[in-house]
């Protein structure tokens, strides 16, 4: 009789073991799922100052008033 109790509770131990790495497999999957169907271009944005003599020798050397691109806001 203590074979079969000490057989089952190995084998509670592993089969719970075994299942909660699978439930992690699959919230780990879930998450890299929903962060790829949330992207958005605020993910890529790059923020940084810059002086005002930079900003001014952009303005003098390529900034194209006929192209709405140039300069962005």
């Amino acid at each position: 009789m203590g074979l079969f109790i000490g057989c089952t509770a190995v084998f509670v131990y592993l089969f719970t073991l075994i299942y909660f790495d699978y439930i992690r497999c699959v919230q780990e999957n879930m998450f890299v799922d929903w962060d790829v169907k949330t992207i958005t271009a605020g993910d890529y944005t790059v923020s940084f100052d810059i002086n005002v003599g930079v900003y001014e020798k952009f303005l003098e050397k390529y900034y194209d008033p006929a192209n709405p691109i140039s300069e962005n806001n």
